[in-house]
């Protein structure tokens, strides 16, 4: 599946979503068309390649596009379930959209920021396809830590995540029998195979990762982790909390502690210090001497 295609997808879910309960007639919606240049090229949207987005859209993304045939307005047919529930899906349609306005608004270009991700996008479309299919794929893969390329044949793509401007497939491996996270920009070659896969019917990629900061799921338990913020960083904390699961404990003028029910990882310990002297690890009394440890050695950097 080519990615024009799917931003045309996007954008076709996202003017519809954007109507609301109304809906939208075939017309408005070939009005706002004709005036996006970079998909329509100013062209006309033809009904019928209007009728085959809207199919391929249930089959892709499983979203109903109903019209409500005593007005001909077309709707989201169950439009709280993207709003709520398929929060991945609604990102992914206002990040391919948001993209677009800022490529079509020249007179904006300069004044508006995006947080770029440099590599690996081009593998994401043909991923989210074999999720949708159910399809293995082979790929060639080249880790960090390692010289050699590796060949990984018949991965069974569970799911994908971001993370830290990069993009991770999480992939069943049944050669032996794990699940593991590869990030798309360590991908030398992919490539899609016709064999299919049975995909777990309780699997969920927010329940695998549950605990976890980052994409990082080792043998580390969950535990109670208490952190100590001055005021200044704790604003920054509120409006943004570093997990589903933080809490406050208790405020002052001076500091606000939380609690999480997290994995101290590898991807939380980076975090924790990159707030430096805003927050403090009070609990657990191991994670406290794994991030005073830490700091002793940034520290003896600079001797």
């Amino acid at each position: 599946m080519r990615t024009e295609i799917i931003k045309r997808y996007f954008w076709l879910l996202d003017t519809i979503y954007r109507s609301g309960d109304v809906g939208i007639t075939f017309e408005e919606i070939n009005e706002k068309w004709e005036r996006n240049d970079l998909l329509s090229g100013g062209c006309s949207y033809p009904k019928r390649t209007f009728e085959s987005h809207r199919q391929n859209i249930e089959e892709v993304f499983n979203i109903l596009i109903d019209c409500d045939r005593r007005t001909n307005r077309y709707f989201i047919s169950d439009r709280e379930e993207l709003k709520n529930q398929n929060h991945i899906l609604k990102w992914l349609v206002e990040t391919f959209n948001l993209n677009d306005v800022v490529g079509q608004s020249k007179n904006l270009k300069d004044r508006i920021g995006l947080e770029d991700i440099p590599a690996g996008q081009e593998y994401l479309v043909d991923l989210l396809d074999a999720m949708n299919r159910n399809q293995t794929f082979d790929m060639e893969y080249q880790k960090f830590y390692a010289n050699e390329k590796k060949l990984y044949r018949n991965m069974e793509p569970y799911g994908v995540q971001v993370f830290q401007r990069r993009w991770y497939v999480l992939a069943h491996n049944p050669k032996n029998d794990t699940i593991h996270t590869y990030s798309l920009d360590r991908i030398v070659s992919l490539k899609k195979n016709e064999s299919t896969f049975k995909m777990p019917k309780d699997f969920s990629i927010s329940d695998f990762f549950s605990g976890c900061y980052g994409i990082i799921k080792d043998a580390t338990s969950k535990q109670i982790v208490v952190l100590k913020a001055n005021a200044f960083q704790a604003k920054y904390l509120k409006t943004l909390p570093l997990h589903e699961s933080q809490k406050i404990v208790s405020e002052d003028s001076e500091f606000t502690t939380f609690s999480y029910y997290i994995r101290p990882t590898f991807d939380f310990k980076q975090k924790i210090l990159s707030y430096m002297g805003n927050v403090e690890v009070v609990e657990p009394l191991s994670f406290r001497d794994e991030i005073r440890m830490e700091i002793e050695k940034m520290r003896k950097l600079y001797e």
